[in-house]
C-alpha cells in the first residue's frame, strides 16, 4: 500500500486590521515551558509574534484543558507573557467554542478575522478552526509556524482536512508568523 498524500498549504501574506482581528492561542500552557514537549518549539516564535499584534491592540484569548484547572498546568505557558486583560478560558472540548466564552469574547471584539495558533493541530486547532469557519463564518488564518503535534502524519492530515472539509475550508488560509502584520 503506497504511503497516503495529503495536500500541503501555501502560506500566504495577510495585512489584517487590528479592528477585526483577534488571535485564539490554544492549548499552550505550562506544559510548553519543558524543553521535551513538542509545543515548545512554538515558544520563540509564538511570543514574538504576539508582541507584536500587542502592540497594535489586536485582542488575545488563552484557552487551556479544563481537566487543568486547579493546578499548575492551568496557566499558559511562560514565554507567551499573557496579559491581565487576555482572558483565559478552559473549555471543557476540543472545538474551543464548547462553553459559550469564546464567541462572545470575539463577537465584543467585531471579529471577523480569526488567527489560530497552537497544540495540537489534529485537535484543537482542527476542531475549533473548523467551528469558526463553518459555524461563525470567521475568515480563520492558521501561521504554520505557530501549530504543530507529536506525530507528523496527524500534523499533515489535519492539515490536509482544514483544506478540504466541506463549507469551512473557503474560509481557512495558512500564513507565517512573519507573514501576518497588521495594520
Amino acid at each position: 500500500m503506497a504511503a497516503p498524500t495529503f495536500l500541503v498549504p501555501q502560506p500566504k501574506d495577510f495585512h489584517l486590521s487590528p479592528s477585526d482581528t483577534a488571535i485564539a492561542v490554544l492549548d499552550l500552557g505550562t506544559r510548553c515551558d519543558d524543553p521535551k514537549d513538542i509545543c515548545s518549539e512554538l515558544m520563540k516564535g509564538l511570543a514574538t509574534f504576539l508582541d507584536r499584534a500587542r502592540s497594535q491592540r489586536v485582542p488575545i484569548i488563552f484557552t487551556n484543558g479544563y481537566a487543568l484547572l486547579g493546578t499548575p498546568e492551568a496557566e499558559i505557558a511562560t514565554a507567551l507573557k499573557r496579559l491581565p486583560d487576555e482572558p483565559l478560558i478552559h473549555p471543557d472540548a476540543f472545538d474551543k467554542f464548547y462553553g459559550g466564552e469564546l464567541l462572545p469574547f470575539l463577537q465584543s471584539h467585531n471579529t471577523k478575522n480569526l488567527v489560530i495558533a497552537g497544540s495540537s493541530t489534529h485537535v484543537c486547532v482542527l476542531y475549533t478552526a473548523t467551528t469558526a469557519a463553518r459555524v461563525y463564518g470567521y475568515n480563520v488564518i492558521i501561521p504554520l509556524d505557530g501549530i504543530n503535534t507529536r506525530e507528523a502524519i496527524n500534523h499533515e492530515l489535519a492539515l490536509h482536512q482544514l483544506q478540504v472539509i466541506p463549507r469551512a475550508s473557503s474560509l481557512i488560509s495558512f500564513s507565517t508568523e512573519d507573514g501576518i502584520t497588521f495594520d
